[in-house]
């Protein structure tokens, strides 16, 4: 599967070791551009409005072989799914984010509120901080015993199973935005997570 990279704008602490090797296409997005020549990672694209990107830093951009996307700054769209939009088929490839750590408080909900409207969610994920976060509606995670880990439903979930937990489920609706599923153990080396219906999100 194609493998794409995005850098969001904001911080970006990650400590995930990424080579542009890994990835087929690299994106910076606006100001996240600099996370990835931070990372000696070159990027395919750069789009956004541009507003917030280093001066010299898109001076240098533009003597390079990039693709550069600008767009009006009053537009109807964020810089991350116009980032999406510009993607191929995305529901087909494998995409991670870094980088959208402690920007705006709009733009760190308006994330989910994309990724919830995607196909494409169930192949995302997001490095954050010092975290994992994966979009899925079932999955199996090899985890520590005794690790931390929170389910959030970005969607309604119709029989949610967890096994592998301290708190186990076994086949329970769950309401988008319920706190239910939030601060739980692994107890196995193996957490399992599963739902008839839905999108949850696991940060881990």
């Amino acid at each position: 599967m194609t493998n794409i990279l995005i850098s969001l704008g904001g911080n970006c602490s990650t400590d995930k070791d990424l080579k542009k090797e890994q990835f087929n296409e690299i994106i910076g997005v606006d100001n996240g551009t600099q996370h990835l020549f931070n990372r000696s990672i070159t990027p395919n694209v750069v789009l956004g409005d541009l507003d917030s990107i280093d001066p010299s830093l898109l001076k240098k951009i533009k003597t390079m072989e990039i693709d550069i996307k600008s767009y009006e700054p009053n537009k109807d769209k964020t810089d991350f799914e116009l980032a999406i939009e510009s993607i191929n088929k995305p529901d087909d490839k494998k995409i991670y984010l870094i980088g959208g750590e402690e920007g705006e408080i709009d733009h760190l909900f308006s994330i989910f509120t994309i990724v919830s409207n995607y196909k494409f969610a169930k192949n995302l994920t997001w490095f954050y901080q010092d975290k994992k976060i994966i979009f899925k509606q079932n999955i199996s995670i090899n985890m520590q015993k005794g690790s931390k880990f929170s389910i959030i439903p970005i969607t309604n979930l119709k029989d949610l199973k967890i096994t592998g937990a301290e708190w186990e489920l076994n086949e329970e609706d769950i309401v988008a935005g319920s706190s239910k599923t939030l601060r739980n153990i692994s107890k196995s080396d193996v957490l399992k997570i599963n739902c008839e219906s839905g999108l949850f999100c696991v940060v881990y």
